[in-house]
């Protein structure tokens, strides 16, 4: 006890000789004022941040949109004119020239931007949050309108990030507000996205965040909300995915073909995952054998999703078009099979070209696609009724979303938001539930924390300044005292949350499951030490 007492008194005085620069010295009380700060406060910056990231995202979705539509209208011309070619090649080659110049000076606006967003509320990185704003919200915008099969969630996450992040240095924030500004912005661009809000902030814990914190989830849930609002102000009310009312729930003895669908998305997820970690060894394969700069891998993309657009212009783009005519038409299942396959690859190339663009919504239509397979074979068979269709495209987009990302709620109440229909959850946790088990048995980690377990080599930063995070006491270190935990040398505990008490913490301090402890951290270490506690 007394070496435990003693070391404990040179990490405080470590840890204290670490901030005491004037900076360090204002963090550090900002901090811990931020702990004990109202709800009203932290309720207000959730609104400030919600309005100008729904504002932000809002105009981003809606500038792709329109100029997604233009786009798909050429390729719909070129039936009677190939003049009309002209036109798309000449915008191909502006944004791949547009892309070279602003990727070569900002690498991290590349791809879907969340493994990023997630380095940085690890501390693992440091985006400059007006630099990536601006080239991500140009060059997104066009990369995801040409027609290519990217998603604009991912983007519109990283967007709300960095935008939070804008507000927090204008604030002159500390790190662990900054972080929750962050987090906020996060949760705001998806919501603003899909119109999903209660699925942003899981989306925040469940993806980003990894843990439910009183610090985060208010400002959170306000900003979710609020940027819903104006997203919903410039788009309306109708949900991003209508599908038909009524739908005939299957009876129990039908629930089978559930737990086959489960293990079937689960399976197929699994296989996406090792595609998407991959299509960029391809990409750099194709590179050193034709001597292609790595900064206009587009020109690939832009020249393999012509052919696409000419013929098939229908399944073009992020996938939200396609997910819509699944219920309003009636595919045999040689045509869904095609269009699958056919997203299945376009969607890698288009992801694996290094442009501004997720793959939330492809991935998305492409459980679409398979639960309309499924949907189809049950229909011939007689297993189901035509009128019980449309619900396998919902469960098809859940399970296979929740099982490539890892996040069962999210995918759950996303698709549930989408679709403005909460009489299906019983089906859609029962298959979300499978392919997450069946995902998990493969040894599939998180999608996007893979992504960023490879981007960390080359992207990691260890700036050494220390900040303060709030972690909840998990079954892993319940009921252990403090001198117990094998934590990092300069990690300090500084106090307990029990019983909605703040108690110093010293080293025979017994943490009970669900405390709340705070502790004084290298932001550089805050993923480690969650992997360590939670």
């Amino acid at each position: 006890m007394k070496n435990y007492a003693k070391m404990e008194r040179e990490n405080i005085r470590e840890a204290m000789m670490s901030v005491q620069t004037e900076k360090g010295v204002s963090n550090t009380k900002k901090e811990f004022a931020f702990t004990s700060s109202s709800i009203i406060l932290q309720v207000s910056r959730g609104i400030l941040v919600g309005i100008i990231v729904g504002a932000i995202v809002g105009s981003f979705r809606f500038l792709i949109e329109k100029g997604f539509h233009i786009v798909q209208y050429f390729y719909q011309q070129m039936h009677d004119s190939m003049i009309w070619l002209t036109f798309i090649l000449l915008f191909y080659a502006c944004v791949i020239w547009i892309s070279a110049k602003l990727t070569l000076s900002e690498k991290n606006i590349k791809g879907s931007g969340i493994p990023q967003v997630e380095a940085e509320l690890k501390g693992l990185m440091s985006l400059s949050w007006w630099s990536v704003l601006w080239k991500k919200y140009i060059l997104g915008i066009l990369a995801i309108a040409s027609g290519l099969m990217l998603g604009r969630e991912g983007p519109s996450i990283q967007l709300g990030a960095v935008g939070g992040k804008g507000i927090a240095k204008w604030l002159k924030s500390s790190p662990v507000e900054e972080r929750s500004l962050i987090a906020s912005g996060a949760a705001a661009g998806l919501a603003a996205a899909f119109n999903a809000p209660i699925a942003g902030l899981l989306f925040v814990i469940e993806e980003v965040y990894h843990h439910f914190s009183r610090f985060f989830w208010v400002s959170t849930l306000a900003a979710s909300l609020v940027a819903n609002f104006v997203s919903l102000l410039i788009f309306g009310l109708t949900p991003v995915l209508d599908m038909p009312d009524n739908i005939p729930l299957m009876t129990l003895d039908q629930y089978w073909i559930y737990l086959l669908m489960g293990v079937f998305l689960g399976l197929s997820g699994f296989l996406y995952e090792k595609a998407v970690l991959n299509v960029g060894r391809v990409y750099d394969w194709v590179g050193q054998t034709i001597h292609l700069d790595r900064a206009y891998y587009p020109i690939l993309a832009f020249i393999l999703i012509i052919p696409v657009g000419i013929f098939l212009p229908q399944i073009l783009g992020g996938g939200n078009q396609v997910v819509l005519s699944l219920t309003e038409q009636n595919f045999s299942f040689q045509i869904l099979l095609a269009y699958f396959l056919i997203r299945f690859v376009w969607s890698m190339i288009s992801y694996g070209s290094g442009l501004p663009g997720g793959i939330f919504l492809p991935i998305l239509a492409l459980g679409s696609l398979l639960g309309a397979l499924v949907g189809v074979i049950c229909v011939n068979l007689g297993l189901v009724s035509q009128e019980q269709f449309p619900i396998f495209v919902i469960l098809g987009m859940s399970g296979y979303f929740g099982a490539i990302s890892k996040a069962p709620l999210t995918a759950m109440i996303l698709v549930t938001e989408m679709v403005g229909d909460i009489r299906n959850l019983m089906p859609l946790g029962l298959v979300t539930l499978v392919a997450y088990i069946i995902m998990d048995l493969l040894k599939g980690a998180p999608v996007y924390e893979a992504m960023l377990e490879k981007m960390l080599p080359e992207e990691a930063t260890d700036e050494g300044e220390v900040t303060l995070i709030e972690i909840p006491v998990s079954d892993k270190i319940a009921g252990k005292q403090v001198h117990e935990l094998s934590l990092p040398h300069n990690v300090l505990i500084t106090t307990q949350v029990h019983n909605g008490k703040s108690q110093t913490v010293n080293g025979s301090t017994r943490m009970y499951l669900g405390d709340m402890i705070h502790l004084v951290i290298p932001k550089s270490e805050i993923g480690k030490v969650k992997d360590l506690l939670l």
